[in-house]
């Protein structure tokens, strides 16, 4: 396919994750560079409109990718465990991959789905508010820690039971607090969390891929968006830009993956989507990535698809 014509495709899968998702493209039809793609260092190009999709105010911001609910087995009904499909059909389906964590691991599920349409996987999406797949969530603070752990063990049980699944993807909120007890370390609590996690999920998961975490944001930065666009004078992106030694989180998972050294344990990175050498930006090619301060939208996750296919494509070749 040509350099053009990987464009147009980019530009297309956005925009029907838009449409999907009830927003308004107003008078834009195939706005070119859509969202990631103007951060796509492999084929360049520029955005230069100076709205942005969805808007700060839209009503449909907060929506979700659709995913479709599976029915809950009779053995985690108890612990909170839930889960929807997504991807191709069954039917379609060569393999099947699962998507686990808390709501920064829901977030990536529109671009998880672009990849799984691609490699014709059925996805399935485990996920729950606050609670992310490790076994630090026994450090978590009490009024956390009973249903996180309870839900921790229901998606172990869980994945136990599912043999058909041979990769999960984790993301999870970097900074989710933990308590630190004598003699131990914020950084070791964490870390072993994820290993005892991984370490321990059945063999028919061949491969753990984590998603670092996503740059964060301010209110400050929504409101610079929100003017900047009203006043159409100006390309919102670099109007409101944010310094990456703020945006970024130190994500003790990423450090875990390397520590592990194994190839059935390895991350992918996506940073460059949302920043570059000295900013991050709550406004890429047109689209808003954030619905609120550290979530990323479904339409700006839609466009992330194509890149974080590349990059768990990258990392097939080794499996």
């Amino acid at each position: 396919m040509s350099t053009r014509g990987r464009r147009g495709l980019l530009a297309v899968v956005a925009v029907a994750a838009v449409l999907a998702l009830g927003l308004s493209l107003g008078a834009a039809a195939a706005p070119r560079c859509f969202g990631a793609a103007a951060r796509d260092r492999v084929h360049p190009c520029t955005n230069p409109t100076k709205t942005v999709v969805p808007s700060v105010t839209d009503p449909h911001l907060h929506d979700d990718l659709p995913c479709k609910a599976l029915p809950v087995p009779p053995a985690v009904q108890a612990h909170g465990v839930g889960s929807c499909a997504f991807g191709v059909s069954p039917a379609r389906a060569v393999a099947t991959v699962a998507l686990v964590g808390d709501s920064h691991a829901l977030h990536w599920r529109a671009a998880l789905d672009v990849a799984a349409h691609a490699r014709r996987w059925r996805g399935i999406s485990v996920t729950t508010s606050m609670c992310f797949y490790s076994a630090a969530v026994e450090n978590f603070v009490p009024d956390a820690r009973a249903r996180c752990t309870a839900w921790y063990h229901g998606v172990s049980a869980w994945l136990r039971a599912h043999p058909e699944i041979h990769t999960v993807f984790v993301s999870q909120n970097a900074p989710t607090p933990v308590v630190v007890g004598p003699g131990e370390t914020y950084f070791g609590i964490k870390s072993r969390g994820f290993e005892r996690a991984w370490t321990g999920l059945p063999k028919t998961v061949r491969h753990v891929v984590d998603i670092r975490d996503v740059p964060t944001s301010t209110n400050h930065l929504f409101d610079c968006v929100r003017d900047v666009a009203a006043a159409g004078k100006q390309q919102p992106g670099p109007a409101c830009p944010f310094p990456r030694s703020k945006a970024l989180r130190w994500d003790i998972a990423v450090a875990t993956v390397r520590r592990l050294h194994s190839k059935r344990y390895q991350s992918v990175d996506l940073t460059e989507y949302f920043c570059d050498r000295r900013n991050c930006y709550l406004v890429v090619g047109g689209v808003l990535t954030n619905e609120d301060l550290d979530h990323i939208n479904a339409v700006y996750s839609r466009t992330l698809g194509p890149y974080l296919l590349r990059k768990v494509s990258r990392l097939m070749r080794s499996w």
